[in-house]
């Protein structure tokens, strides 16, 4: 098992790698999108978009979707190495779909199966069965299911949806949102995960 000052150094290294990975896919599909065709523009002249906007919209669409994909994997792999825990698979046993469920991160000493999000914004209502589900089957493997989120999302469908699996979450083991995501791991591990995010910003504007 990786002492605490392991752990920070390997933090720091998935930070920069996360980091330059972003920048890496930015850079390349900003390269792809100068050879793309344009004629799709008049669908957006005609919803009312300025045209001076036209190729901004299709350039942040493209970055958000990689900067939300890379947030979603850097938070969720700080949060792994903090634990001190590991992924594993257990059988789904309710229902056909999927085979397998993975636990982000089972910590054996406690025995736990953290579920790690970083902001689960889904409004597919197939979703929360499936996350039903999982629980149960957490439960069925003798394990204690924890859910840690750092995030709500803003629609109010969206939060309907994750009121809901955290309920279960809590009726069946444990789940932490927002601030207290933070905190939870912090407590757990004494990693400050927040701070750490917080330090990064600072130095990329110095």
């Amino acid at each position: 098992m990786m002492t605490k000052e392991e752990k920070l150094i390997e933090i720091s290294k998935i930070v920069t790698e996360h980091r330059s990975k972003l920048q890496g896919a930015i850079e390349n599909r900003m390269v792809e999108m100068v050879a793309d065709s344009n004629e799709h523009y008049l669908v957006y002249g005609a919803l009312g978009m300025p045209e001076n906007e036209h190729a901004l919209i299709d350039k942040y669409q493209n970055v958000g979707r990689f900067v939300y994909k890379y947030a979603g994997s850097l938070l969720e792999r700080m949060a792994q190495i903090a634990l001190g825990g590991e992924a594993i698979y257990i059988t789904n046993t309710i229902s056909s779909q999927p085979k397998q469920f993975e636990i982000d991160c089972y910590t054996e000493w406690d025995n736990k199966a953290h579920e790690i999000k970083w902001r689960d914004a889904t409004t597919d209502g197939d979703h929360k069965n499936k996350e039903n589900n999982k629980v149960k089957c957490i439960v069925s493997e003798g394990l204690i299911p924890v859910r840690v989120m750092f995030f709500m999302p803003e629609r109010t469908q969206a939060r309907k949806i994750q009121e809901r699996i955290i309920s279960i979450f809590k009726e069946q083991g444990e789940a932490y949102i927002g601030e207290e995501a933070f905190e939870y791991i912090k407590d757990y591990s004494g990693i400050d995960i927040k701070e750490i995010l917080n330090e990064e910003m600072k130095s990329l504007r110095l």
